[in-house]
């Protein structure tokens, strides 16, 4: 695979729009420390949700989940959701509530902004 993401067209593309490419391996995830400090990022949610009963972590584990994808890491000053979708998560108070956020929002408007960007 990789050499189908080195060849020329990718190659004078990627440097077309400045982008670099870095291959990590996925064997092993684990050797950058990212998943370490996921997974203590994690437990310490879990443990501060559940405080000293520590039964009932299946039920807050969405949450915590939810907690980490829509908060900005330091490293990169981004939530994880905005990476991967490409726009902030809304949560439902958002939405009963009416904001400008909300009130602005057209489907085909933001489905053409995204497509473009």
């Amino acid at each position: 695979m990789r050499k189908q993401l080195t060849n020329n067209p990718v190659k004078s593309w990627c440097e077309e729009l400045d982008i670099t490419q870095t291959f990590t391996s996925v064997a092993l995830p684990h050797a950058n420390g990212q998943v370490e400090v996921t997974n203590r990022e994690i437990v310490a949610g879990i443990k501060e949700r559940l405080g000293l009963s520590r039964t009932g972590w299946v039920d807050e584990l969405s949450h915590i989940l939810w907690a980490h994808q829509t908060t900005p890491k330091d490293s990169t000053g981004e939530m994880p959701f905005s990476l991967v979708y490409g726009s902030e998560a809304v949560i439902l108070a958002q939405i009963s509530i009416p904001t400008h956020r909300i009130a602005a929002f057209h489907a085909e408007k933001n489905e053409e902004a995204i497509r473009e960007n």
